[in-house]
């Protein structure tokens, strides 16, 4: 029988973070299994992003547990050493709303740049992964493309790209397609879903609830820095429990 625990590759428990005196999680505790989509979806100001921002080290957390691919990051709020931080860094993704492409690099050296200086990777091993997720993203003919010459669609699938590129365990999204029109949300949302089919652990902030039903194994609502409920998600969406998710989902 298979270790349950090799299984789970996030895990937070009883996750507390204060701006001031502004409480913005509440010990919050929640595991994504390897291969599993994870939505998380509820109003601004819940407290989604700063969960995704502690997972992901940009945020550290007050109290609590997190632990990313077996490594532990931190435990009662104490952080492990900064080389094995590094080591758990290089287990996930990052797609931010907002690109956060270098806009001095091409295409290619966005993609290039980490796995030649963070990876030691040589020019032809980076060059050739990159090749490969440009592919995918169906932007062979931008390698050397600005981020200024892209659409905004385009730049997101880049920061997709990578994401993907160091092989991660688990890819953290926040709010992937908000700075993006609907014509080019589709575009994005498709690469997602095609991760999806190819088994990628995900955890998904995201405002698209369609989205969100049909691509998410399950679905994490949160507000108040609170989990109000979660569930299978298509059951979530279709059928909510709880009188907040009835009220949230109902604007949709």
């Amino acid at each position: 029988m298979a270790d349950v625990k090799n299984d789970i590759v996030l895990e937070m428990k009883n996750i507390k973070k204060s701006f001031g005196d502004l409480e913005v999680l509440k010990g919050i505790s929640m595991e994504v299994k390897r291969g599993e989509v994870v939505a998380v979806i509820g109003p601004s100001g819940g407290g989604k992003s700063t969960l995704l921002r502690c997972a992901t080290t940009l945020e550290t957390v007050d109290y609590g547990r997190i632990v990313i691919g077996g490594d532990v990051l931190c435990d009662e709020g104490k952080y492990c050493d900064k080389k094995l931080e590094k080591e758990i860094r290089s287990k996930f993704g990052l797609v931010f709303q907002n690109f956060n492409l270098f806009p001095h690099f091409s295409v290619r050296r966005n993609i290039t740049e980490a796995l030649i200086h963070v990876h030691k990777m040589s020019k032809e091993e980076a060059d050739a992964i990159c090749d490969g997720l440009l592919k995918k993203m169906d932007l062979v003919e931008k390698a050397d493309a600005y981020p200024c010459n892209l659409s905004g669609g385009q730049q997101q699938r880049v920061s997709i790209a990578r994401a993907l590129a160091t092989n991660p365990e688990i890819i953290f999204f926040d709010e992937p397609t908000s700075a993006l029109d609907p014509e080019l949300t589709k575009g994005v949302l498709t690469v997602i879903k095609e991760l999806a089919k190819e088994k990628m652990t995900m955890v998904i902030v995201t405002h698209e609830m369609s989205f969100a039903r049909d691509v998410a194994d399950r679905i994490i609502f949160m507000s108040g820095g609170v989990i109000v409920e979660e569930g299978n998600a298509y059951d979530l969406v279709t059928n909510p429990q709880q009188e907040r998710t009835k009220a949230f989902l109902a604007g949709y």
